[in-house]
């Protein structure tokens, strides 16, 4: 049976392994790990840019390859429903998913207070310069948490691409719901999940590998790892984390990416 593909983006610490932990139980779908697919479209698809491409240019043929490149990569996945995470919201990527998928395109969007975002990612990373760490990440295009907050302002101007929000704090508190509503939403067959004594991401026994991150004292971050016992959240405020003078610099972000009401987008 055709692969159905899904796509799910969201800012980092923002429920993106827990929620993919959980709809892996189901053997019918896969969420994938940070997906290279991003990537590897772009530069195939950069190469309409260059000369030989140019003086003969065959987009039909180009656009066989890219969309090829997923029933190609998820080949050997025994799922019917591949869920890619990734930095899908970017105009480019948006741009290239419409290209391939036309009309047929559903992504799910996960979203978190910022300032919390920023509190978890600078909880777990441990920078030795708090405010430049923060300062850099939201400076940076190519940074995680910038290349992957594009979306919460694209998806106001984007018309054919079907979204779907996920609040982390309904992840956490109401995970049967919020998996009730995105088996719905990507119009699939429900499936029975359970909250408790999770396992870690993999898939078919591929974990990932986060001794590659390390902190400014030479840690291993675990940006991957989940509670297991049951699904809970950290119980701290993101003032006892950020300085004062991050929250002030930061406080209206939330106002300036989140300033549509959910109901708008939501199963849109």
């Amino acid at each position: 049976m055709k692969k159905q593909f899904f796509f799910l983006t969201g800012m980092p610490r923002t429920g993106n392994t827990l929620l993919s932990v959980l709809l892996n139980q189901n053997p019918n779908i896969r969420v994938t790990a940070n997906s290279i697919i991003p990537d590897i479209l772009y530069y195939i698809d950069n190469l309409k840019n260059t000369t030989f491409y140019k003086n003969f240019p065959l987009q039909k043929n180009l656009n066989n390859v890219l969309k090829n490149i997923f029933d190609n990569f998820y080949f050997n996945w025994k799922s019917q429903y591949v869920i890619d995470r990734g930095p899908w919201g970017t105009v480019i990527n948006m741009n290239i998913l419409k290209r391939l998928f036309k009309d047929n395109i559903k992504m799910i969007v996960l979203r978190r207070p910022f300032l919390e975002v920023l509190a978890s990612y600078v909880k777990i990373v441990n920078p030795i310069d708090i405010e430049k760490f923060c300062d850099e990440m939201m400076s940076n295009e190519h940074s995680i948490i910038k290349k992957n907050g594009f979306i919460y302002t694209n998806m106001k101007k984007e018309k054919k691409i079907k979204f779907h929000i996920v609040e982390y704090d309904d992840l956490v508190n109401k995970p049967k719901e919020t998996l009730d509503k995105i088996y719905t939403f990507l119009n699939i067959p429900k499936y029975k999940h359970y909250f408790k004594n999770l396992n870690q991401f993999n898939i078919d026994g591929q974990h990932y590998d986060d001794t590659i991150h390390k902190s400014d004292f030479d840690k291993t971050i675990n940006f991957h790892k989940i509670r297991t016992k049951k699904i809970i959240k950290n119980n701290y405020s993101y003032k006892d984390i950020l300085p004062n003078s991050v929250i002030e610099k930061y406080k209206d972000v939330d106002k300036e990416i989140y300033n549509e009401k959910i109901s708008n987008f939501n199963s849109r």
